[in-house]
C-alpha cells in the first residue's frame, strides 16, 4: 500500500483510538512485548495504532492486559473479536493470537511467547481422578483446532499439532499430534 495512503488511514483510525492511546501510554510495559509479535514487530505508538486498527484479536489481548474494568468504557470504540474468550489468570508477555475466532482459553496459566491459532479450546476437565485446567509453558505453539483439557502440564518449547486432543502431560521440547495426542517429534 502507498505509504501516504497508509498514513492517512492510520491517522483517521487513530481518532477513535485516542482513549486507547492514553491507556497504552499508561500500560505500555504490559503491552510492548505483544506488539513485537504483530504488524511491524516494533514497540511504540505507530505499531500500536496499526495493531488496534487491523487485528481484532490483538484488541482482545490489549483489553485483557489493561484489565476488564479499565477497558469497559472504551471497548465499544474498537470492538474486540467476540468469539475469542480469555479466562486465564495469567498470560505471559509476547503472546500472539492469529485468526483466533471460536477460541476459548480457560487455562490455569499460559507462559511467555504463546502462539495460538483459531478454533483452539483450553478447558477444565477430569483426568486420572483429578479435575483442573491446563498449565501452558513458555514458547508454546497451538495449531488450528487443538483441544487441551484437564489438569495437564504442557512443557516449554512445545508445538501442539492441528486437531490434536491433549489430556495428558506433554514434556518440554516436543511436538504432539493426533487424537489422542502422541509425541511425533522430540528435541
Amino acid at each position: 500500500m502507498n505509504p501516504f495512503v497508509q498514513g492517512a488511514i492510520l491517522a483517521a483510525s487513530s481518532l477513535r483510538l485516542i482513549p486507547h492511546l492514553l491507556l497504552y501510554r499508561l500500560h505500555s510495559g504490559l503491552v510492548d512485548d505483544d506488539l513485537l509479535q504483530v504488524q511491524d514487530r516494533k514497540r511504540g505508538v505507530r505499531n500500536f495504532v496499526k495493531a488496534m486498527t487491523r487485528e481484532r484479536t490483538f484488541r482482545n489481548l490489549f483489553y485483557y492486559r489493561i484489565g476488564e474494568y479499565k477497558a469497559a468504557p472504551v471497548r465499544w470504540l474498537c470492538p474486540a473479536e467476540r468469539t475469542l474468550n480469555i479466562w486465564c489468570p495469567s498470560i505471559g508477555r509476547g503472546a500472539h493470537f492469529e485468526h483466533n475466532y471460536a477460541t476459548y482459553l480457560n487455562a490455569e496459566s499460559i507462559g511467555r511467547n504463546f502462539y495460538c491459532l483459531q478454533l483452539v479450546t483450553l478447558g477444565t476437565g477430569h483426568h486420572e481422578g483429578r479435575e483442573g485446567r491446563p498449565v501452558i509453558g513458555d514458547n508454546v505453539k497451538i495449531m488450528t483446532g487443538a483441544t487441551i483439557f484437564g489438569p495437564v502440564r504442557i512443557g516449554d518449547n512445545v508445538t501442539i499439532g492441528a486437531g490434536a486432543v491433549v489430556f495428558k502431560d506433554v514434556p518440554a521440547g516436543c511436538t504432539v499430534a493426533g487424537n489422542p495426542a502422541r509425541i511425533v517429534k522430540q528435541a
